[in-house]
């Protein structure tokens, strides 16, 4: 039975058509992956579907008793409340049922008995609503959700406005698990997640009992939580039974008989219009030539099939560091208060380290202070000579430039041209350089800044979740331009599969914490 119906939807920014013609049904049951390169109109189509945007044409159709929860990338966050407080306003309607029961005991004092009667039938009703919503279950079934995302370790009772842009997102993932919804969406949810995190989310999400659409470029996960995929691809989508593994195996079928298909009629074509052109001016022939070329004029021509560039990262080399790049003994890092204590660590030139561990414990700011941007809260740091680092941050603040005034504030010097040249090799397509940088998807803004840093010679990348919203395609590029660079490389990272072939060490905070 569809739940959700969306019927030759068009959708576009200014010229530049997103949605072509797009029809979709979503399932009771479906655990749908939505796939695409970045910048497809992924999340265009959720915030169609959640009414955040309104399509140009075409209809949708959502029974009024279907309730949908969205996770989407930019999302806020109502500040003012603990993160125990946050994840209780998933159930808000249940506690304002208690806090009338409680008021409906009060009044039962000074009723009399025609009131008492109401009274009592109201109460009893809405206690038989507390009671199959497992309401006396709620504090448990918050904590084993709080556990699982990996909020139980930040404090339940500390305030969200001191949260990170990454915890925030914890805390609305968990808010919107515990509502349940009928139709669930989450954009990126792996994002910011943890290794058994992500274990947990994959587990939970399995065993779903409603439908769901979830974005994502973690290919481990979509196979673990799909059974149906959704590809956008040049303005059309198209349904995939299976999860992401099976989807890749139909689509390259289908590609393969598509390129066959017009390889044989460009053959035909070929024949015909060699035939009209030897035969068209004979006197016997010309008739026959005639009758061919409209023929010719009938056939319904395929598309030439058309692939998009895949993107090429290069960074640029500086001259060789020192022999040691970084150093530190009995480092404490963190803001207020230490995160972590007597770290002792050694970095030497060419070395490509991995960082890993749970959110929280001092990943990014053990980046930042090797860096410079936070100074340490005790303990000692050297930096080797001849370094030329450069920074991948993990959140930035997104300013209005479009992408090409963003690389050009930062390199002047560059032509307009190099820019674009540079941009493209990125994977971001021509109109896309000239749109403002807060309307390009997650992964569109990573490519950008990415950017910046292929512009930068270095012998040092320091890298914190750079393949947070990047699509697949991208991701297999940047690891191709880590493998091949010359330089020392940190990198902050929560895809073992990304790494694991070619870094030569990992730093495993946890391990490091435990030493203690």
């Amino acid at each position: 039975m569809s739940i959700l119906t969306v019927e030759k939807l068009n959708f576009g920014f200014g010229d530049k058509t997103i949605l072509n013609n797009v029809s979709f049904r979503l399932l009771k049951g479906d655990h749908a992956g939505l796939v695409g390169l970045n910048g497809a109109g992924k999340t265009t189509f959720l915030d169609i579907l959640t009414g955040k945007l309104i399509p140009d044409d075409g209809k949708l159709y959502l029974s009024s008793s279907i309730n949908i929860g969205y996770l989407d990338q930019h999302s806020q966050l109502e500040d003012g409340y603990s993160i125990k407080e946050s994840l209780k306003q998933a159930f808000a309607e249940l506690y304002q049922a208690e806090e009338r029961m409680l008021h409906i005991a009060n009044d039962l004092a000074k009723a009399d008995k025609n009131e008492s009667e109401l009274l009592l039938k109201e109460y009893g009703e809405l206690q038989d609503i507390l009671q199959s919503s497992d309401f006396y279950r709620i504090d448990g079934l918050i904590d084993n959700v709080a556990a699982g995302i990996g909020l139980i370790e930040l404090g339940m009772d500390t305030h969200v406005d001191k949260l990170s842009g990454g915890q925030r997102t914890k805390v609305k993932l968990a808010t919107l698990l515990l509502k349940s919804p009928d139709v669930l969406l989450l954009d990126e949810p792996t994002n910011y997640l943890d290794k058994e995190h992500i274990e947990w989310l994959a587990n939970y999400l399995t065993s779903y009992s409603n439908s769901f659409i979830v974005i994502s470029h973690d290919i481990a996960f979509l196979n673990r939580i799909t059974n149906v995929i959704y590809h956008i691809e040049y303005g059309k989508m198209k349904r995939y039974p299976g999860n992401y593994d099976a989807f890749l195996k139909l689509k390259d079928d289908e590609t393969k008989r598509y390129i066959d298909m017009y390889n044989k009629q460009q053959k035909e074509i070929a024949r015909m219009e060699d035939f009209i052109n030897k035969n068209i001016a004979g006197a016997a022939t010309s008739k026959r030539a005639k009758s061919r070329r409209k023929q010719l004029g009938k056939i319904e021509r395929l598309e030439k099939p058309n692939k998009l560039p895949r993107p090429r990262y290069t960074f640029l080399s500086s001259r060789l560091s020192g022999e040691l790049v970084f150093r530190c003994s009995h480092l404490s890092i963190g803001y207020n208060y230490p995160l972590i204590k007597d770290l002792k660590l050694k970095l030497n030139r060419g070395q490509k380290i991995a960082i890993t561990g749970c959110n929280g414990i001092g990943k990014s700011t053990l980046l930042k202070t090797i860096i410079g941007d936070i100074s340490p809260l005790g303990g000692n740091i050297e930096i080797g000579d001849f370094l030329y680092p450069a920074y991948f941050e993990q959140e930035t603040k997104i300013s209005s430039n479009t992408a090409i005034e963003e690389i050009q504030h930062k390199y002047p010097e560059k032509s307009q041209k190099e820019i674009r040249n540079a941009l493209a090799r990125c994977g971001l397509k021509q109109e896309q350089v000239f749109q403002k940088m807060s309307s390009l998807s997650g992964g569109e803004q990573s490519k950008v800044r990415l950017c910046k840093l292929m512009m930068t010679p270095s012998n040092w990348l320091l890298l914190d979740e750079p393949t947070n919203h990047l699509d697949i395609d991208a991701k297999e590029a940047l690891k191709e331009a880590l493998i091949e660079y010359g330089g020392t490389i940190i990198l902050v990272c929560h895809e073992k599969e990304f790494y694991e072939d070619w870094v030569t060490d990992i730093w495993n905070m946890e391990e490091l914490a435990s030493r203690q």
